[in-house]
Protein backbone atom coordinates (compact mmCIF):
# COMPACT_ATOMS: atom_id res chain seq x y z
CA UNK A 1 0.00 0.00 0.00
CA UNK A 2 1.22 3.90 -0.97
CA UNK A 3 1.73 5.99 1.66
CA UNK A 4 -0.22 9.57 2.31
CA UNK A 5 2.48 11.43 1.69
CA UNK A 6 3.49 13.79 -1.50
CA UNK A 7 7.58 13.57 -0.86
CA UNK A 8 9.83 15.83 -3.42
CA UNK A 9 13.36 15.36 -3.43
CA UNK A 10 15.60 17.54 -4.54
CA UNK A 11 18.64 16.05 -6.43
CA UNK A 12 18.83 12.93 -8.88
CA UNK A 13 22.40 11.50 -7.81
CA UNK A 14 23.67 8.80 -5.67
CA UNK A 15 21.66 10.59 -2.19
CA UNK A 16 18.48 11.74 -3.86
CA UNK A 17 17.77 7.96 -6.16
CA UNK A 18 18.65 6.10 -2.86
CA UNK A 19 16.42 8.46 -0.52
CA UNK A 20 14.12 7.06 -3.67
CA UNK A 21 14.47 4.14 -3.29
CA UNK A 22 14.43 3.88 0.45
CA UNK A 23 10.95 5.40 0.76
CA UNK A 24 9.88 2.86 -2.07
CA UNK A 25 11.04 0.15 0.51
CA UNK A 26 8.46 1.41 3.02
CA UNK A 27 5.76 2.41 0.99
CA UNK A 28 5.81 5.85 -0.11
CA UNK A 29 5.77 7.09 -3.35
CA UNK A 30 8.67 10.04 -4.04
CA UNK A 31 9.23 12.47 -6.86
CA UNK A 32 12.72 13.36 -8.25
CA UNK A 33 13.99 16.62 -9.35
CA UNK A 34 16.78 17.00 -10.67
CA UNK A 35 18.51 20.11 -12.30
CA UNK A 36 20.84 18.07 -15.11
CA UNK A 37 19.01 17.02 -18.15
CA UNK A 38 20.27 13.66 -18.08
CA UNK A 39 21.11 11.56 -15.25
CA UNK A 40 24.78 11.77 -14.29
CA UNK A 41 27.48 11.11 -11.66
CA UNK A 42 30.66 13.40 -11.07
CA UNK A 43 33.58 11.66 -10.51
CA UNK A 44 35.11 8.51 -11.37
CA UNK A 45 34.24 5.61 -8.58
CA UNK A 46 32.96 5.25 -5.53
CA UNK A 47 33.04 2.58 -2.62
CA UNK A 48 30.57 1.09 -0.62
CA UNK A 49 31.75 -0.16 3.01
CA UNK A 50 29.36 -3.25 4.26
CA UNK A 51 27.47 -0.16 6.40
CA UNK A 52 26.18 0.87 3.30
CA UNK A 53 26.09 -2.22 1.42
CA UNK A 54 23.64 -3.14 3.85
CA UNK A 55 21.46 -0.44 3.24
CA UNK A 56 21.87 -1.20 -0.61
CA UNK A 57 20.81 -4.84 -0.57
CA UNK A 58 17.77 -3.47 2.21
CA UNK A 59 16.35 -2.34 -1.49
CA UNK A 60 16.94 -5.67 -3.15
CA UNK A 61 19.76 -4.35 -4.87
CA UNK A 62 21.59 -6.54 -4.17
CA UNK A 63 22.27 -8.86 -6.81
CA UNK A 64 22.40 -5.79 -9.00
CA UNK A 65 25.49 -4.33 -7.05
CA UNK A 66 27.45 -7.64 -6.90
CA UNK A 67 26.93 -7.61 -11.17
CA UNK A 68 28.30 -4.25 -11.49
CA UNK A 69 31.16 -3.45 -8.01
CA UNK A 70 34.29 -5.39 -7.42
CA UNK A 71 34.54 -7.04 -4.59
CA UNK A 72 37.37 -5.36 -2.44
CA UNK A 73 40.04 -7.91 -1.03
CA UNK A 74 41.32 -4.70 1.48
CA UNK A 75 43.51 -2.00 1.36
CA UNK A 76 47.45 -2.36 0.88
CA UNK A 77 49.74 0.25 1.78
CA UNK A 78 53.25 1.19 0.84
CA UNK A 79 55.71 4.05 2.01
CA UNK A 80 55.28 5.65 -1.13
CA UNK A 81 59.38 6.40 -1.60
CA UNK A 82 60.77 2.84 -0.42
CA UNK A 83 57.64 0.83 -1.19
CA UNK A 84 57.84 -1.06 1.87
CA UNK A 85 54.69 -2.61 3.06
CA UNK A 86 53.15 -0.85 5.79
CA UNK A 87 49.58 -2.22 6.45
CA UNK A 88 47.09 -4.53 4.89
CA UNK A 89 43.58 -4.64 5.59
CA UNK A 90 42.28 -8.03 4.58
CA UNK A 91 38.38 -8.00 3.90
CA UNK A 92 38.79 -10.72 2.43
CA UNK A 93 36.29 -12.45 5.79
CA UNK A 94 34.80 -9.62 5.52
CA UNK A 95 31.03 -10.87 5.05
CA UNK A 96 31.78 -13.08 8.20
CA UNK A 97 32.63 -10.14 10.25
CA UNK A 98 30.60 -7.48 9.58
CA UNK A 99 27.92 -8.96 7.59
CA UNK A 100 28.42 -7.50 3.65
CA UNK A 101 30.97 -6.90 1.61
CA UNK A 102 32.67 -3.67 0.53
CA UNK A 103 32.28 -2.65 -3.24
CA UNK A 104 34.14 -0.45 -5.86
CA UNK A 105 32.11 0.83 -8.61
CA UNK A 106 32.09 3.03 -11.47
CA UNK A 107 29.82 5.98 -10.10
CA UNK A 108 27.65 5.33 -13.45
CA UNK A 109 27.78 1.78 -12.95
CA UNK A 110 25.73 2.35 -9.34
CA UNK A 111 23.74 4.99 -10.20
CA UNK A 112 22.48 2.98 -13.31
CA UNK A 113 21.66 0.18 -10.54
CA UNK A 114 19.68 2.80 -8.74
CA UNK A 115 18.08 4.30 -11.48
CA UNK A 116 17.20 1.64 -13.49
CA UNK A 117 14.71 -0.24 -10.80
CA UNK A 118 13.07 3.21 -9.94
CA UNK A 119 9.70 4.08 -12.14
CA UNK A 120 11.18 6.72 -14.72
CA UNK A 121 7.78 8.74 -13.89
CA UNK A 122 8.87 9.67 -10.73
CA UNK A 123 12.22 11.18 -12.11
CA UNK A 124 11.64 14.85 -13.64
CA UNK A 125 15.30 15.75 -15.55
CA UNK A 126 15.97 19.38 -16.01
CA UNK A 127 14.02 20.54 -13.23
CA UNK A 128 16.56 22.86 -11.51
CA UNK A 129 14.82 24.12 -8.43
CA UNK A 130 14.52 28.07 -8.08
CA UNK A 131 12.48 28.66 -5.34
CA UNK A 132 11.44 27.19 -1.89
CA UNK A 133 8.91 28.06 0.39
CA UNK A 134 7.65 26.75 3.68
CA UNK A 135 3.68 27.13 4.22
CA UNK A 136 3.21 25.70 7.28
CA UNK A 137 1.64 22.67 6.83
CA UNK A 138 3.41 22.08 3.07
CA UNK A 139 6.45 22.83 1.03
CA UNK A 140 5.98 25.13 -2.57
CA UNK A 141 8.56 24.17 -4.72
CA UNK A 142 9.10 26.38 -8.27
CA UNK A 143 11.94 25.12 -11.25
CA UNK A 144 13.34 27.28 -13.64
CA UNK A 145 11.61 25.58 -16.33
CA UNK A 146 8.38 26.95 -15.13
CA UNK A 147 6.92 23.67 -13.03
CA UNK A 148 5.91 23.87 -9.89
CA UNK A 149 5.37 21.07 -6.88
CA UNK A 150 3.77 21.41 -3.44
CA UNK A 151 5.00 18.46 -1.28
CA UNK A 152 4.09 17.58 2.51
CA UNK A 153 7.42 16.78 2.76
CA UNK A 154 10.86 17.85 0.73
CA UNK A 155 14.29 16.03 0.75
CA UNK A 156 17.63 18.10 0.05
CA UNK A 157 19.85 15.82 -1.55
CA UNK A 158 21.01 18.73 -3.98
CA UNK A 159 24.51 18.06 -3.10
CA UNK A 160 27.69 20.48 -1.73
CA UNK A 161 26.56 23.16 -3.52
CA UNK A 162 22.79 22.50 -2.48
CA UNK A 163 20.30 25.34 -3.01
CA UNK A 164 18.06 23.93 -0.54
CA UNK A 165 20.83 24.40 2.04
CA UNK A 166 21.44 27.95 0.93
CA UNK A 167 17.74 28.75 1.35
CA UNK A 168 18.02 27.77 4.76
CA UNK A 169 20.61 29.05 5.55
CA UNK A 170 22.88 31.38 3.76
CA UNK A 171 26.17 30.32 2.33
CA UNK A 172 28.58 28.17 4.52
CA UNK A 173 31.11 30.00 3.98
CA UNK A 174 33.65 27.20 2.98
CA UNK A 175 37.19 27.46 3.87
CA UNK A 176 40.09 26.07 1.94
CA UNK A 177 42.32 23.08 3.22
CA UNK A 178 45.62 23.57 1.99
CA UNK A 179 45.23 20.28 0.03
CA UNK A 180 44.57 19.65 -3.79
CA UNK A 181 43.07 15.93 -5.00
CA UNK A 182 44.57 14.46 -8.58
CA UNK A 183 41.83 12.02 -10.65
CA UNK A 184 42.47 10.18 -13.14
CA UNK A 185 41.28 6.38 -15.52
CA UNK A 186 43.47 4.27 -16.80
CA UNK A 187 43.11 1.39 -18.99
CA UNK A 188 43.50 -1.84 -17.14
CA UNK A 189 45.18 -3.62 -19.59
CA UNK A 190 47.69 -0.44 -19.39
CA UNK A 191 48.85 -0.98 -15.98
CA UNK A 192 51.60 -3.92 -15.70
CA UNK A 193 49.89 -6.19 -13.01
CA UNK A 194 52.79 -6.02 -11.12
CA UNK A 195 52.09 -2.46 -10.12
CA UNK A 196 48.95 -3.21 -7.92
CA UNK A 197 50.15 -6.52 -6.75
CA UNK A 198 49.37 -8.21 -4.78
CA UNK A 199 45.78 -7.58 -4.55
CA UNK A 200 44.80 -4.61 -6.87
CA UNK A 201 44.11 -2.06 -4.26
CA UNK A 202 47.42 0.00 -3.34
CA UNK A 203 47.47 3.00 -1.09
CA UNK A 204 51.08 4.58 -1.18
CA UNK A 205 51.75 7.32 1.95
CA UNK A 206 54.42 9.63 1.86
CA UNK A 207 55.31 12.90 3.71
CA UNK A 208 52.67 15.77 2.53
CA UNK A 209 50.85 13.29 0.40
CA UNK A 210 48.85 9.71 -0.41
CA UNK A 211 47.89 8.08 -3.87
CA UNK A 212 45.47 5.41 -4.21
CA UNK A 213 45.25 3.08 -7.06
CA UNK A 214 42.52 0.16 -7.76
CA UNK A 215 40.62 -1.73 -10.50
CA UNK A 216 36.94 -0.73 -10.76
CA UNK A 217 34.86 -2.67 -13.61
CA UNK A 218 36.56 -5.86 -13.27
CA UNK A 219 40.11 -4.94 -14.05
CA UNK A 220 39.28 -3.03 -17.45
CA UNK A 221 39.37 0.51 -15.81
CA UNK A 222 41.94 1.36 -12.89
CA UNK A 223 40.77 4.77 -10.80
CA UNK A 224 43.33 6.59 -9.38
CA UNK A 225 42.66 9.45 -6.25
CA UNK A 226 45.44 11.17 -4.09
CA UNK A 227 45.46 14.23 -2.43
CA UNK A 228 47.99 16.23 -1.19
CA UNK A 229 48.98 19.13 1.13
CA UNK A 230 49.82 22.29 -0.89
CA UNK A 231 50.59 25.89 -0.62
CA UNK A 232 48.87 26.50 -3.43
CA UNK A 233 45.38 27.73 -4.31
CA UNK A 234 43.42 24.95 -6.23
CA UNK A 235 39.63 25.67 -7.17
CA UNK A 236 37.02 23.55 -5.82
CA UNK A 237 35.82 21.58 -8.08
CA UNK A 238 35.27 18.35 -9.96
CA UNK A 239 36.36 18.42 -13.60
CA UNK A 240 38.92 21.17 -13.74
CA UNK A 241 41.63 19.68 -16.16
CA UNK A 242 44.99 19.08 -14.70
CA UNK A 243 48.80 18.49 -16.44
CA UNK A 244 50.04 15.22 -16.20
CA UNK A 245 53.96 16.44 -15.77
CA UNK A 246 52.42 18.90 -12.97
CA UNK A 247 50.62 15.71 -11.45
CA UNK A 248 54.19 13.85 -11.61
CA UNK A 249 56.25 16.40 -9.62
CA UNK A 250 53.73 16.19 -7.06
CA UNK A 251 54.86 13.11 -5.68
CA UNK A 252 58.99 13.10 -5.81
CA UNK A 253 60.94 10.16 -5.40
CA UNK A 254 58.27 7.92 -5.85
CA UNK A 255 58.83 3.84 -5.67
CA UNK A 256 59.57 2.29 -9.13
CA UNK A 257 55.75 0.64 -8.66
CA UNK A 258 54.59 4.26 -8.06
CA UNK A 259 56.43 5.62 -10.91
CA UNK A 260 55.37 3.32 -13.36
CA UNK A 261 51.73 4.04 -12.58
CA UNK A 262 52.17 7.38 -12.96
CA UNK A 263 54.15 7.79 -15.91
CA UNK A 264 51.13 5.99 -17.29
CA UNK A 265 48.98 8.57 -16.86
CA UNK A 266 47.68 11.23 -19.90
CA UNK A 267 44.92 13.04 -18.55
CA UNK A 268 44.00 14.22 -15.31
CA UNK A 269 41.86 16.61 -12.95
CA UNK A 270 42.35 18.01 -10.32
CA UNK A 271 40.84 20.37 -7.24
CA UNK A 272 40.87 21.62 -4.16
CA UNK A 273 39.48 20.42 -0.87
CA UNK A 274 36.97 22.74 1.27
CA UNK A 275 35.89 22.17 4.30
CA UNK A 276 32.53 23.23 6.20
CA UNK A 277 32.13 23.81 10.20
CA UNK A 278 30.31 20.77 11.26
CA UNK A 279 27.25 21.54 11.90
CA UNK A 280 24.07 20.89 13.29
CA UNK A 281 21.73 22.45 10.55
CA UNK A 282 20.66 20.02 9.00
CA UNK A 283 16.80 21.16 7.90
CA UNK A 284 13.82 22.51 9.60
CA UNK A 285 10.36 21.54 10.12
CA UNK A 286 9.05 19.77 7.23
CA UNK A 287 12.83 20.19 4.91
CA UNK A 288 15.11 17.63 5.64
CA UNK A 289 18.83 17.65 3.93
CA UNK A 290 20.83 14.33 3.24
CA UNK A 291 24.47 13.58 1.97
CA UNK A 292 26.51 16.17 1.23
CA UNK A 293 23.35 18.74 1.35
CA UNK A 294 24.30 18.36 5.01
CA UNK A 295 27.03 16.58 6.15
CA UNK A 296 29.94 17.10 3.26
CA UNK A 297 33.44 15.34 4.12
CA UNK A 298 36.89 15.12 3.61
CA UNK A 299 37.81 12.13 1.47
CA UNK A 300 39.72 10.09 4.00
CA UNK A 301 37.86 7.44 5.46
CA UNK A 302 35.72 6.39 2.05
CA UNK A 303 32.47 7.17 3.96
CA UNK A 304 31.04 10.17 2.20
CA UNK A 305 28.79 8.17 -0.54
CA UNK A 306 28.26 5.24 2.40
CA UNK A 307 27.23 7.87 4.51
CA UNK A 308 24.42 9.11 2.17
CA UNK A 309 22.72 5.96 2.10
CA UNK A 310 23.07 5.64 5.65
CA UNK A 311 20.66 8.74 5.42
CA UNK A 312 18.41 7.00 3.00
CA UNK A 313 17.45 4.26 4.80
CA UNK A 314 17.17 5.98 8.29
CA UNK A 315 15.11 8.75 7.12
CA UNK A 316 12.75 6.64 5.72
CA UNK A 317 12.54 4.20 8.57
CA UNK A 318 11.85 6.88 11.03
CA UNK A 319 8.98 8.59 8.14
CA UNK A 320 7.43 5.10 7.99
CA UNK A 321 7.58 5.00 12.23
CA UNK A 322 6.01 8.12 12.90
CA UNK A 323 2.61 9.96 11.85
CA UNK A 324 4.32 13.16 12.38
CA UNK A 325 7.32 13.97 9.40
CA UNK A 326 8.17 16.91 11.53
CA UNK A 327 8.72 14.53 14.70
CA UNK A 328 10.31 11.76 12.07
CA UNK A 329 12.69 14.86 10.45
CA UNK A 330 13.62 15.67 14.39
CA UNK A 331 14.23 12.03 15.28
CA UNK A 332 16.23 10.97 12.09
CA UNK A 333 18.73 14.05 13.39
CA UNK A 334 18.90 13.35 16.58
CA UNK A 335 20.49 9.93 15.79
CA UNK A 336 22.15 10.60 12.64
CA UNK A 337 24.63 13.86 13.52
CA UNK A 338 26.39 12.57 16.43
CA UNK A 339 27.70 9.64 14.04
CA UNK A 340 28.20 11.64 11.17
CA UNK A 341 30.17 14.30 13.10
CA UNK A 342 32.47 11.76 14.24
CA UNK A 343 32.87 10.42 10.45
CA UNK A 344 34.07 13.91 9.51
CA UNK A 345 36.73 14.54 12.36
CA UNK A 346 38.21 10.78 11.49
CA UNK A 347 37.91 12.20 7.83
CA UNK A 348 40.32 15.26 8.94
CA UNK A 349 42.36 13.04 11.31
CA UNK A 350 43.12 10.78 8.50
CA UNK A 351 44.73 12.81 6.26
CA UNK A 352 46.83 14.12 8.63
CA UNK A 353 48.17 10.66 10.00
CA UNK A 354 48.18 9.74 6.25
CA UNK A 355 50.62 12.76 5.44
CA UNK A 356 53.21 12.18 8.73
CA UNK A 357 56.71 13.42 7.75
CA UNK A 358 58.20 11.67 9.92
CA UNK A 359 58.03 7.93 8.10
CA UNK A 360 59.67 6.19 11.15
CA UNK A 361 57.09 7.04 13.78
CA UNK A 362 54.02 6.52 11.17
CA UNK A 363 55.64 2.99 11.06
CA UNK A 364 55.56 2.85 14.11
CA UNK A 365 51.80 3.59 15.14
CA UNK A 366 50.36 1.60 12.51
CA UNK A 367 52.69 -1.60 13.44
CA UNK A 368 51.77 -0.75 17.45
CA UNK A 369 48.11 -1.11 16.18
CA UNK A 370 47.67 2.52 17.38
CA UNK A 371 46.43 4.15 14.14
CA UNK A 372 45.54 2.79 11.10
CA UNK A 373 45.02 4.18 7.60
CA UNK A 374 41.83 2.98 7.21
CA UNK A 375 41.23 4.64 10.26
CA UNK A 376 38.43 3.21 13.10
CA UNK A 377 37.36 0.32 10.74
CA UNK A 378 34.67 -1.39 13.44
CA UNK A 379 32.44 1.52 14.09
CA UNK A 380 32.42 2.75 10.68
CA UNK A 381 32.11 -0.82 8.98
CA UNK A 382 30.24 -2.82 11.71
CA UNK A 383 27.27 -0.82 12.02
CA UNK A 384 24.05 -1.51 10.82
CA UNK A 385 21.60 0.83 9.97
CA UNK A 386 18.74 -1.68 9.34
CA UNK A 387 18.88 -2.83 12.61
CA UNK A 388 20.25 0.51 14.66
CA UNK A 389 18.09 3.32 12.96
CA UNK A 390 16.56 4.09 16.08
CA UNK A 391 19.42 3.85 17.99
CA UNK A 392 22.16 6.13 19.93
CA UNK A 393 25.21 5.93 17.62
CA UNK A 394 28.44 4.53 19.94
CA UNK A 395 31.56 6.27 18.29
CA UNK A 396 35.14 7.23 20.10
CA UNK A 397 35.97 10.55 20.51
CA UNK A 398 37.85 11.83 17.85
CA UNK A 399 39.89 15.92 18.16
CA UNK A 400 39.70 17.46 14.53
CA UNK A 401 43.31 18.55 13.80
CA UNK A 402 43.83 22.41 14.04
Amino acid sequence: MTRDLKIAIAGGGLAGLGAAHALRAFGFRAQVFEAAPELGEIGAAVNTSPNATKVLQAFGLGEEIAAVGNVSPGILTRNMQTGELLEFNDLRKQPLRWGAHQYSFHRADLLNVLAGSLDPATIHLAHRLATIEERGSSVALTFTNGAAFEADVVIGADGVRSVIRHALYGDDNPTYTGQMVWRSLLKGSDVPPEVLEPNGHVQWVGPGCHFIAYYIRGREVVNIVTQEDTDKWVAEGWSTRGDPDEMLRSFPNPEPRLEKLISIVTECSKWGLFTRPLTENWGRGRIQLIGDAAHAMLPNAGQGACQAFEDTYILARWLAATADPVEAFANFRRIRIPRVHAMQRISAANARFKHMRDAATQKGLISSGKRSTSGHAEWIRGYNPITEWDKDSTVPLIETPA
